[in-house]
C-alpha cells in the first residue's frame, strides 16, 4: 500500500512538472508582445500587440492607458515587435503585396512578413504562415503542416517585393531568380553565377547589391 502512495504520488508530480512546462511553452508563444504600430498616415501607437500570421487582416493593439485599436492591416505601414525582457532585439513586420514565385508577372495579395536583413539598396523578407518571440527574444517563422517558407527581396524605391526562393525548392532557384531580379548589378550577378557567393546568404546579398556601381 505504502508502494502504490508513494508511486501515485511520483506520477501526480511529474504531471505536474510536466503541466507546468507545457503550459509555460505555449504561453511563451501565445502572449501579446510589445509592440509600436506605426500607420500610413503617420500615426504611431505603442502597447501591446497580437502577432499576426501571414493572412492576418485586422490587429489589435492595447495602449498603455488600457486604450484599445482595432487597425485594418492595410493601414499599418510597419509593425515592431519584441519581447518585454529582451527590449534590444526588435523585429520588423510589414504588410505587403508581393510579385508570386512561380510566375513574377502576377502580384498577390498583400501577406505579413518579416524583415530578415537590409543593406544601402534591397531588404530581404522571411514570410510563413506563424510569427512568434520566444523567450529569447529572436522572432520564429514557422509553417503548418509542412509548409515552406518564402523568401522575397525588395529593392529600394519599389513596393512590391520579388519571390527569391521557397524552402521546398532548390538553392539553384533562388541563384536564378536572384540574378533575374538583381541584373541590374552585373558584378553581383557574376559572384552568384561563379558560386562566390552563396544565394541563401541573404546579409551579403542585401550587403553587396548596387545598382550604381
Amino acid at each position: 500500500m505504502k508502494k502504490s502512495t508513494l508511486l501515485l504520488f511520483a506520477l501526480v508530480t511529474v504531471f505536474m512538472f510536466s503541466g507546468c512546462e507545457i503550459y509555460s511553452i505555449v504561453k511563451d508563444i501565445t502572449d501579446k508582445e510589445e509592440g509600436r504600430i506605426t500607420t500610413t498616415d503617420g500615426k504611431v501607437l505603442t502597447g501591446r500587440v497580437e502577432m499576426p500570421n501571414a493572412n492576418t487582416k485586422k490587429l489589435t493593439i492595447v495602449t498603455a492607458d488600457k486604450q484599445k485599436t482595432v487597425l485594418n492591416c492595410e493601414n499599418i505601414k510597419e509593425l515592431v515587435v519584441w519581447k518585454k525582457t529582451h527590449t534590444d532585439i526588435k523585429h520588423v513586420l510589414q504588410y505587403l503585396p508581393s510579385h508570386k514565385l512561380t510566375n513574377p508577372k502576377k502580384v498577390r495579395k498583400p501577406l505579413w512578413m518579416a524583415l530578415l536583413t537590409s543593406g544601402p539598396y534591397l531588404k530581404i523578407y522571411g514570410c510563413s504562415f506563424n510569427y512568434s518571440i520566444p523567450s529569447n527574444g529572436v522572432l520564429k517563422i514557422t509553417s503548418v503542416k509542412g509548409g515552406d517558407i518564402m523568401y522575397f527581396a525588395l529593392k529600394k524605391g519599389e513596393t512590391v517585393p520579388y519571390g527569391i526562393f521557397n524552402t521546398g525548392h532548390s538553392k539553384r532557384d533562388a541563384k536564378e531568380r536572384f540574378q533575374e531580379y538583381l541584373s541590374d548589378d552585373p558584378v553581383l550577378c557574376k559572384k552568384l553565377k561563379d558560386a562566390e557567393i552563396n544565394p541563401l546568404e541573404y546579409e551579403t546579398i542585401a550587403q553587396e547589391y548596387n545598382p550604381n556601381r
